[in-house]
Order: structure tokens, then sequence, then C-alpha cells
């Protein structure tokens, strides 16, 4: 198997980081966008991360079950008062 050079994996990664903005709902591709451009802050990044992982599905990210997930318990649209 080739080893990849640094200029592969910087191609590589352009490739999929356009197709997944691309994939992202509109309605969260500035999100995306920010968070691929290393602009976003952590709590948006996390958002994207969060709502990538399930589809960019507001309510799945709130009814989260990936309580091994080390971004859990920091994941957006937590509902408030107890665990969801």
């Amino acid at each position: 198997m080739k080893s990849l050079t640094l200029d592969d994996v910087a191609a590589l990664r352009e490739e999929r980081v356009k197709q997944a903005i691309a994939d992202a709902s509109p309605l969260y591709r500035t999100i995306m966008e920010k968070a691929y451009a290393s602009t976003a802050s952590p709590r948006s990044a996390i958002k994207a991360q969060c709502l990538q992982c399930v589809g960019y599905i507001r309510d799945d990210v709130t009814h989260c079950t990936g309580f091994a997930c080390p971004l859990w318990g920091y994941r957006p649209y937590q509902i408030e008062g107890g665990m969801s």
C-alpha cells in the first residue's frame, strides 16, 4: 500500500470537506463551513459535529442516545432541567 504524502492528505480532506458541506442541510451549511474553516467557536463546532452525526435533524440531537460520545454532555439543544 502506498503511503500518503501531506499533499495527498490535504487533497483528500479538501474533497471530503466540500462533500460534507454540500451534504449539509441548507439551514446548517454556514455553521458547517465555519467549523471546517476552523473559524467557528468551540460551541459552534460541537453543534456542527452533533448535527452532522444525526443527519441534520435537530430533534435527534436533543434526544441523542450516543451516551458514550465524548461530546454528549456538551451537545446543543438539550432539554433544560434534566436528561434528554
